[in-house]
């Protein structure tokens, strides 16, 4: 009898403890992203039940916090650990008191209004969150890192902008002569340089030539020339895009409307990180204007994308390309033990490796350092140098060196 008891006493005690941890959580959770109203807010449509429409509007701020905390595509929590650790304080954000500081506008009208059969209310209307206010009281907290110390774990980040080009096509040349294309390029310039990002929009080809001349002896490599500017300029991200207007007329007023799409690439692997698609509104306004517009509704979803690729990168390492160039004239067995040492070397150096192209001529690797250890392309480039030279009788040379990139040259 004693032992029931206590079973019920603690069965009491942990239904008490969860029903109070989850007392603040929506009732709702029904939301929708509608667009990035501007770097640092989002329009949200949410849903809300409660006993009167006082409660029903409470709940449906808390739907559209919580969507961009969880629910959404792009969510601010992006990991098990922040999810885990918001629990701990969910309560004390979506609190009643609290929740208002998040909503920086709401509509007066609802979109819908209806009685549900138990009673209760359910509404609709369209809120905007301040994200980055929320996102700053959740590093407060140390719920999420802050993004500089993610960037400064893994080296200042820095992200690339150019249009989207045809193959041959140098997509510099598209900025200086499309008027809409360099408005796109300018609007996310801007925004990443609203959130600290450093960002570069390339003015010019030269910087190719290094790259182009140890590529040569690789079979198939296509003339992306985003990639190659990426890689030469040592960017960790490349960011393309596109741009389309549509214009109607009604009446005599003409009406623009943009789409355009983002995407995200990693650098030394080309991989893509993230694409997406923004609209504008359809407005009787410069062509320029509506680009705008569409531009943040797609940044905004690529940046939460590139933010969860540096957290994972910060498990593996900094990431290189290497590129090696053999010159020198080496028999079959020679070529075979410089090869085997290069390996060697490599696997001994780097967290991991990963070799994209081997050819007679040229050796291509992606690989992950430490970046405590290895700082910078010179240390790497030291290491490797001394590791491959006291192997095998040769001499490495550096051709080039960015933070994204090691060109070297194996010599005789």
């Amino acid at each position: 009898m004693l032992k029931r008891k206590i079973l019920c006493l603690v069965f009491i005690v942990l239904f008490s403890t969860v029903s109070n941890s989850q007392k603040n959580l929506p009732i709702s959770r029904e939301a929708t992203f509608l667009e990035s109203y501007s770097p640092t807010e989002v329009t949200i449509r949410a849903s809300g039940i409660g006993k009167n429409n006082a409660q029903a509007e409470l709940d449906g701020r808390r739907s559209a916090v919580y969507f961009v905390l969880i629910g959404s595509t792009d969510p601010i929590l992006q990991t098990n650990e922040e999810r885990m650790a918001f629990e701990k304080i969910q309560d004390e954000i979506l609190d009643e008191n609290n929740i208002k500081r998040y909503i920086s506008f709401e509509t007066t009208e609802y979109e819908q209004r209806v009685k549900l059969s138990d009673g209760r209310v359910k509404i609709t209307k369209v809120y905007r969150v301040n994200k980055k206010l929320l996102t700053d009281d959740l590093i407060a907290r140390n719920v999420i890192k802050p993004k500089e110390e993610i960037t400064e774990a893994i080296g200042l980040p820095f992200i690339m902008v150019v249009p989207e080009a045809p193959k041959g096509v140098s997509p510099v040349d598209l900025l200086r002569s499309d008027r809409l294309l360099k408005k796109g390029a300018e609007v996310i310039e801007s925004y990443l340089t609203a959130r600290k990002y450093d960002v570069q929009v390339p003015e010019q080809m030269e910087t190719l030539s290094e790259l182009a001349q140890a590529q040569a002896g690789l079979k198939g490599v296509e003339e992306d020339y985003a990639y190659q500017l990426a890689l030469a300029i040592g960017s960790d991200i490349y960011i393309t895009y596109n741009v389309k207007v549509e214009k109607r007329y009604i009446g005599s007023t003409e009406y623009r409307k943009a789409v355009v799409a983002a995407r995200a690439y990693e650098t030394t692997t080309a991989r893509l990180l993230g694409t997406e698609t923004g609209y504008s509104g359809e407005y009787a306004v410069p062509e320029e204007a509506v680009v705008e517009e569409a531009m943040n509704d797609a940044i905004d979803k690529v940046l939460s994308r590139i933010m969860a690729y540096w957290k994972e990168d910060l498990t593996r390492g900094l990431q290189f390309k290497l590129i090696f160039r053999i010159t020198g004239n080496f028999d079959e067995d020679a070529h075979d033990e410089i090869l085997l040492a290069t390996e060697q070397v490599l696997k001994k150096v780097c967290n991991r490796t990963k070799q994209n192209v081997v050819t007679d001529q040229t050796l291509d690797y992606i690989v992950w350092v430490n970046p405590q250890k290895y700082n910078s392309p010179l240390a790497l480039f030291r290491d490797i140098r001394s590791g491959i030279e006291s192997q095998v009788p040769v001499k490495v040379r550096r051709i080039s060196a960015n933070r994204k990139m090691l060109i070297l040259e194996i010599t005789g």
